[in-house]
Protein backbone atom coordinates (compact mmCIF):
# COMPACT_ATOMS: atom_id res chain seq x y z
CA UNK A 1 0.00 0.00 0.00
CA UNK A 2 1.31 3.21 -0.96
CA UNK A 3 1.54 5.70 2.14
CA UNK A 4 -1.33 8.61 1.26
CA UNK A 5 -1.19 11.96 3.42
CA UNK A 6 -4.23 14.49 3.28
CA UNK A 7 -3.58 17.81 1.89
CA UNK A 8 -2.59 20.11 4.15
CA UNK A 9 -5.49 22.75 4.68
CA UNK A 10 -4.16 25.77 3.23
CA UNK A 11 -3.19 28.69 5.40
CA UNK A 12 -5.31 31.62 6.09
CA UNK A 13 -3.70 34.86 4.34
CA UNK A 14 -2.75 37.35 6.78
CA UNK A 15 -5.51 39.75 5.71
CA UNK A 16 -8.03 37.43 5.94
CA UNK A 17 -6.93 36.85 9.73
CA UNK A 18 -6.77 40.12 10.73
CA UNK A 19 -10.05 41.15 9.28
CA UNK A 20 -11.64 38.39 11.23
CA UNK A 21 -9.60 39.30 14.52
CA UNK A 22 -10.99 42.81 13.69
CA UNK A 23 -14.59 41.56 13.47
CA UNK A 24 -14.39 39.80 16.38
CA UNK A 25 -12.85 42.79 18.46
CA UNK A 26 -16.09 45.09 17.05
CA UNK A 27 -18.30 42.00 17.90
CA UNK A 28 -16.60 42.34 21.54
CA UNK A 29 -16.58 45.99 21.86
CA UNK A 30 -20.64 46.54 21.01
CA UNK A 31 -21.09 43.28 23.46
CA UNK A 32 -19.27 45.54 26.15
CA UNK A 33 -21.26 48.99 25.18
CA UNK A 34 -24.76 47.03 25.15
CA UNK A 35 -23.86 45.13 28.72
CA UNK A 36 -22.34 48.77 29.67
CA UNK A 37 -25.23 50.70 29.02
CA UNK A 38 -27.55 48.30 30.43
CA UNK A 39 -25.25 47.80 33.54
CA UNK A 40 -25.12 51.46 33.82
CA UNK A 41 -28.52 52.13 33.42
CA UNK A 42 -29.66 49.05 35.88
CA UNK A 43 -32.10 50.42 38.56
CA UNK A 44 -31.64 53.78 40.67
CA UNK A 45 -27.88 53.14 40.79
CA UNK A 46 -27.44 55.74 37.99
CA UNK A 47 -29.77 58.11 40.07
CA UNK A 48 -27.55 57.66 43.77
CA UNK A 49 -24.12 59.06 41.80
CA UNK A 50 -23.31 62.18 41.43
CA UNK A 51 -23.24 64.02 37.86
CA UNK A 52 -20.99 62.89 35.43
CA UNK A 53 -17.83 65.21 35.00
CA UNK A 54 -18.90 65.75 31.31
CA UNK A 55 -21.94 67.29 31.81
CA UNK A 56 -20.46 70.76 33.50
CA UNK A 57 -19.07 71.25 30.31
CA UNK A 58 -22.12 70.46 28.62
CA UNK A 59 -24.44 72.49 30.27
CA UNK A 60 -22.27 75.26 29.25
CA UNK A 61 -21.52 74.03 25.81
CA UNK A 62 -25.91 73.73 25.20
CA UNK A 63 -26.30 77.24 26.68
CA UNK A 64 -23.99 78.87 24.55
CA UNK A 65 -25.54 80.69 21.02
CA UNK A 66 -24.56 78.81 17.55
CA UNK A 67 -22.87 81.96 17.02
CA UNK A 68 -20.31 81.84 20.09
CA UNK A 69 -19.61 77.91 19.76
CA UNK A 70 -18.30 78.42 15.93
CA UNK A 71 -16.30 81.20 17.57
CA UNK A 72 -14.92 79.15 19.88
CA UNK A 73 -14.39 76.93 17.48
CA UNK A 74 -12.55 78.64 15.13
CA UNK A 75 -9.95 79.99 17.54
CA UNK A 76 -9.44 76.35 19.06
CA UNK A 77 -8.62 75.30 15.56
CA UNK A 78 -6.76 78.39 15.20
CA UNK A 79 -4.66 77.45 18.35
CA UNK A 80 -4.64 73.72 18.12
CA UNK A 81 -2.06 71.82 15.41
CA UNK A 82 -3.78 69.62 12.61
CA UNK A 83 -6.56 67.06 13.64
CA UNK A 84 -4.11 64.63 11.45
CA UNK A 85 -1.20 65.65 13.53
CA UNK A 86 -3.73 65.35 16.82
CA UNK A 87 -4.64 62.00 15.79
CA UNK A 88 -1.31 60.74 15.47
CA UNK A 89 0.23 62.61 18.47
CA UNK A 90 -2.76 60.17 20.64
CA UNK A 91 -2.34 57.26 18.65
CA UNK A 92 1.47 57.49 19.53
CA UNK A 93 1.18 57.80 22.98
CA UNK A 94 -0.46 54.42 23.22
CA UNK A 95 2.27 52.62 22.03
CA UNK A 96 4.13 52.99 25.70
CA UNK A 97 1.19 52.14 27.20
CA UNK A 98 0.34 48.83 24.91
CA UNK A 99 4.55 47.86 26.13
CA UNK A 100 4.15 48.03 29.64
CA UNK A 101 0.78 45.88 29.62
CA UNK A 102 2.83 43.31 27.58
CA UNK A 103 5.58 43.21 29.77
CA UNK A 104 6.14 40.28 32.24
CA UNK A 105 5.50 42.30 35.20
CA UNK A 106 3.80 45.69 35.27
CA UNK A 107 5.01 48.40 36.39
CA UNK A 108 2.56 50.48 38.45
CA UNK A 109 4.22 53.81 38.67
CA UNK A 110 5.56 54.05 34.71
CA UNK A 111 2.00 52.62 33.58
CA UNK A 112 0.40 56.02 36.21
CA UNK A 113 3.21 58.25 34.39
CA UNK A 114 2.24 57.06 30.90
CA UNK A 115 -1.70 57.55 31.56
CA UNK A 116 -1.02 60.90 33.44
CA UNK A 117 0.46 62.28 30.11
CA UNK A 118 -2.00 61.32 28.23
CA UNK A 119 -4.92 62.70 30.61
CA UNK A 120 -2.69 65.75 30.76
CA UNK A 121 -3.02 66.55 27.07
CA UNK A 122 -6.92 66.26 27.43
CA UNK A 123 -6.70 68.47 30.08
CA UNK A 124 -4.73 71.13 28.50
CA UNK A 125 -7.08 71.21 25.08
CA UNK A 126 -9.73 72.17 27.91
CA UNK A 127 -8.09 74.77 29.85
CA UNK A 128 -7.87 76.23 26.43
CA UNK A 129 -11.39 75.87 25.71
CA UNK A 130 -12.57 77.48 28.69
CA UNK A 131 -10.32 80.23 28.42
CA UNK A 132 -11.82 80.61 25.30
CA UNK A 133 -15.51 80.70 26.57
CA UNK A 134 -14.38 82.53 29.31
CA UNK A 135 -12.73 85.53 26.97
CA UNK A 136 -16.49 85.08 24.66
CA UNK A 137 -18.47 85.46 28.05
CA UNK A 138 -16.40 88.50 29.53
CA UNK A 139 -16.79 90.29 25.98
CA UNK A 140 -20.70 89.94 25.69
CA UNK A 141 -23.03 92.54 26.74
CA UNK A 142 -25.39 92.08 29.63
CA UNK A 143 -28.16 91.67 27.83
CA UNK A 144 -25.87 88.72 26.22
CA UNK A 145 -24.73 87.33 29.54
CA UNK A 146 -28.06 87.32 31.11
CA UNK A 147 -29.30 85.73 27.99
CA UNK A 148 -26.51 83.01 28.71
CA UNK A 149 -27.49 82.30 32.35
CA UNK A 150 -31.30 82.21 31.27
CA UNK A 151 -30.53 79.30 28.37
CA UNK A 152 -27.53 77.92 31.06
CA UNK A 153 -30.30 77.81 33.56
CA UNK A 154 -32.79 75.93 31.38
CA UNK A 155 -30.17 73.77 30.59
CA UNK A 156 -29.85 72.80 34.42
CA UNK A 157 -33.35 72.79 35.01
CA UNK A 158 -33.92 69.86 31.60
CA UNK A 159 -30.70 67.89 33.00
CA UNK A 160 -32.75 67.90 36.35
CA UNK A 161 -35.51 66.46 34.98
CA UNK A 162 -33.60 63.90 33.14
CA UNK A 163 -32.08 62.58 36.49
CA UNK A 164 -35.41 61.68 37.88
CA UNK A 165 -36.66 58.73 38.71
CA UNK A 166 -40.17 57.18 37.65
CA UNK A 167 -41.68 58.28 40.55
CA UNK A 168 -40.65 61.97 40.20
CA UNK A 169 -37.46 61.71 43.06
CA UNK A 170 -34.93 62.83 42.75
CA UNK A 171 -31.38 60.40 43.17
CA UNK A 172 -28.82 62.50 44.41
CA UNK A 173 -28.45 65.14 41.70
CA UNK A 174 -30.55 68.17 43.22
CA UNK A 175 -29.06 71.45 43.01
Amino acid sequence: MADTETPKAPRMKLWLRGLLFASLALNLAVVGVVAGAIWRHDGDDERRRGPRADHVSLAYIRALSDEDKRAIRTAMRAEMPDRDVLRAQLRDSFNPVLDALRRETIDRDGLAGLLEAQFEQGAEARMRARGLMLDRLAGMSLEDRRAFADRLEQELDSMDRRGKTRDGKTGGNDR
